[in-house]
């Protein structure tokens, strides 16, 4: 199952201009796989933020839910060093991508959503 995942992360990671890492994590910040294209340097540590985030994902999810928004497709945080974005697969898992701020946000988005499908079948 790993070497199924690691393809498609691969895949977006070296499609999106600034994406430095993907991976694919359980909403219970678990990870099942992660791909990592470039370092970013410094203290900035993207495989703990994205477990925190995480934990924000439910609380997004039960909100939407509750005043009748439909369920969570995507969700983005832009912070000076780092855009994030986070695209559910399926109840129990969902995807992230961090790029450089300058990063192509469009190209990380569509890709996420086109690789999402497949994603979903390697953890079924």
């Amino acid at each position: 199952m790993i070497e199924e995942i690691q393809i498609p992360l691969q895949k977006i990671c070296g499609s999106v201009d600034g994406a430095l890492a993907a991976t694919v994590m359980g909403f219970d910040g678990l990870p099942v796989d992660a791909y990592t294209h470039h370092e970013p340097g410094g203290e900035l540590d993207i495989s703990s933020l994205i477990i925190e985030f995480s934990s924000l994902l439910g609380q997004v999810k039960a909100s939407a839910q509750m005043f009748a928004a439909g369920g969570l497709e995507e969700f983005s945080v832009r912070s000076e060093r780092l855009t994030t974005i986070i695209r559910p697969l399926g109840e129990e898992h969902f995807i992230a991508l961090a790029l450089l701020p300058a990063g192509n946000t469009g190209k990380g988005r569509y890709l996420l959503r086109i690789h999402a499908p497949e994603l979903i079948r390697f953890l079924s």
